[in-house]
């Protein structure tokens, strides 16, 4: 029937216009979070398109978190990865283990934390597999009763990054070549305002 192609319709105009509103709300708390994105290239495709192949959100400290986090809630203090999406024809290509540790290798330049949190559903046993093999633990689950809100219920999971050992300023820019230290200057200067907030 007519009604029942128009939902589809509505539904997923309502979502586009949902999905925006969230990314420009999430726009305004950089540089304290960010959306990253991957792009895949087939095998041996070296001509070929990059494609988007997924993205992540990173906050790194109280000011880029979630206005209205999930349950059960992680520290807003401490550096938060959420929402890895790859895309479905591109999935067990290794594409979210690369944007999990793009999102960590990140937080060990922003964050002075060393604990990173995370949720996962419980329903979902590949993305769980693939974070107990990055080095996260559970550390609360959610309530049965959560069920009672129409939700699936989440691990939350907690890892603690090694720190990072920074090369001086001289032995980075002698490796690098200019437009490297330009984006490392811009980085540092992103950092800079992170600290003094």
């Amino acid at each position: 029937s007519a009604e029942s192609m128009f939902l589809p319709a509505m539904y997923l105009t309502v979502l586009g216009f949902s999905i925006k509103q969230y990314m420009i709300e999430r726009r305004g708390v950089m540089p304290h979070a960010v959306t990253l994105i991957g792009f895949y290239r087939g095998d041996g495709d070296e001509d070929g398109q990059e494609e988007l192949s997924g993205t992540v959100e990173v906050s790194f400290d109280k000011r880029g978190a979630n206005a209205s986090p999930t349950t059960p809630t992680p520290p807003k203090e401490c550096p938060y990865i959420c929402n890895i999406t790859v895309k479905k024809a591109l999935r067990r290509r290794g594409i979210g283990w690369h944007l999990l540790k793009a999102s960590e290798e990140l937080i060990s330049y922003m964050s002075s934390s060393r604990s990173v949190y995370l949720h996962c559903r419980m329903i979902d046993s590949a993305p769980f597999s693939m974070y107990k093999k990055a080095g996260y633990d559970i550390v609360k689950t959610d309530s049965s009763l959560i069920l009672f809100l129409l939700r699936r219920r989440k691990y939350l999971m907690r890892k603690e990054l090694p720190a990072l050992s920074k090369p001086t300023d001289d032995e980075t820019f002698s490796s690098m070549s200019r437009s490297e230290s330009e984006s490392l200057l811009s980085d540092q200067d992103m950092q800079k305002s992170l600290d003094e907030d």
